[in-house]
């Protein structure tokens, strides 16, 4: 599938290449994506795609596949490519039968590692028995007008353009995302949140994800979950509450308003699943009717643990951000599904990849730093030595806290 062209002294490529000691470390997994990819009749393959994803991932000047393309012929590139050119029309065509699911190895293989060097398993200020909670949500990505199964999604403006959504649920302990998918209008957040639950994790979701099919399912799975539910209203699901529960200083603290037991109210055509759940509601001002209303299966958690964990879903909106501003993924250089979930692919690889590199935890201040590089403002030998500083006084603030906390102080 790929040209054959005269060799000749090879080009070097105008702008500052970053990322190339990331694919080296790629490397030893290279082979393994070549075994996985064996085809008799074509010579471009996932580990040479893969390897040109990555480093698009860390140049903003290689957005489109004709730079990538471009970019394939230099020195720079051919240091990591076993093919002498990536062809625009060639890479347009292997994005249409890759397999993203080949990556998977991969991204568990790092995250393995990642989790070895101390990634902490729940998030800070929780309650450790907790263990991990995952921040669930979709965003919209803009794509060719031509991709037949994209959305069509209305803007604000009223214009339409052609989007898929990618749905993440990110581990906000690690900042790592433990699922991802991308999705046309076939399915929607919610049906998507119902086929993929991970038991015995603790599941976050904003109110525009919900459905009696949900909490069913995620019951049956064993898995935990802390809902935002609609303010009271006709189209609002109704929760019967039965006991109220005596708030402590400290859920007080939290702006908790109160916690009652109860069950909710179904109706004769959608009945309601027979669960004991809990229903928690904060202040929260600047939201209409002035709180938030928050239903969860963790019974014997502390309230105000629960109006923390609400407040650790909005760490999913800014993965999501930095995606579209830092890592230059507000247009989608694919137009097939499996093209875009390669390049959502990559992307967590090169996430994973920088942890392991500088050894600080993915979080939003390291994510701001990586933008930097990632738009070509900075180096990461530049940036390294901030990420440690900040990282220490992190933790150094955290063991702070923890320490006032004990000694309540």
């Amino acid at each position: 599938m790929t040209e054959n062209i005269h060799i000749k002294p090879l080009p070097n490529w105008p702008e500052q290449i970053t990322g190339g000691k990331y694919v080296r470390m790629l490397e030893k997994y290279a082979q393994s994506l070549r075994n996985a990819d064996a085809h008799g009749n074509r010579r471009l393959f996932l580990d040479d795609v893969v390897i040109a994803h990555l480093l698009a991932f860390f140049n903003p000047t290689l957005r489109s596949l004709r730079t990538i393309e471009d970019f394939s012929q230099t020195r720079q590139a051919q240091r990591h490519l076993s093919v002498r050119r990536l062809c625009k029309s060639t890479l347009s065509d292997f994005h249409r039968i890759a397999d993203p699911a080949l990556l998977s190895p991969i991204v568990e293989r790092l995250k393995a590692i990642a989790a070895a060097k101390g990634l902490p398993p729940t998030p800070a200020g929780l309650p450790k028995t907790l263990g991990q909670v995952l921040a669930i949500d979709g965003s919209f990505f803009a794509v060719a007008a031509d991709v037949a199964w994209a959305v069509s999604h209305r803007t604000n403006r009223g214009e339409k353009h052609a989007c898929v959504r990618l749905d993440v649920h990110l581990d906000v302990a690690t900042w790592l995302p433990q699922v991802v998918d991308v999705s046309g209008g076939e399915i929607s957040e919610t049906e998507h949140a119902a086929a993929t639950i991970t038991p015995g994790a603790i599941h976050v979701y904003d109110r525009g994800i919900f459905s009696f099919d949900l909490l069913e399912r995620q019951h049956e799975a064993e898995a935990f979950f802390v809902h935002r539910l609609r303010s009271p209203g006709p189209r609002c699901p109704k929760f019967s509450g039965e006991t109220s529960r005596p708030l402590t200083a400290e859920d007080e603290a939290a702006g908790v308003l109160s916690d009652t037991l109860g069950r909710m109210a179904g109706s004769r055509h959608c009945p309601a699943p027979d669960i004991v759940l809990r229903e928690v509601i904060v202040q929260s001002p600047d939201e209409p009717g002035g709180a938030i209303r928050l239903l969860t299966n963790l019974l014997e958690v502390e309230a105000w643990a629960i109006a923390l964990l609400y407040r650790y879903r909005w760490q999913v909106e800014l993965f999501f951000r930095w995606l579209k501003i830092f890592a230059n993924f507000a247009h989608l250089i694919s137009e097939s599904r499996q093209g875009i979930l390669l390049s959502f692919y990559v992307a967590v690889i090169g996430v994973l990849l920088m942890y392991l590199h500088t050894g600080a935890k993915p979080s939003k201040y390291a994510f701001s730093l990586l933008g930097l590089v990632a738009n070509g403002a900075s180096t990461l030998e530049e940036i390294a030595p901030i990420l440690a500083e900040r990282e220490r006084r992190i933790a150094l603030e955290a063991a702070r806290r923890a320490w006032r906390k004990e000694n309540k102080i």
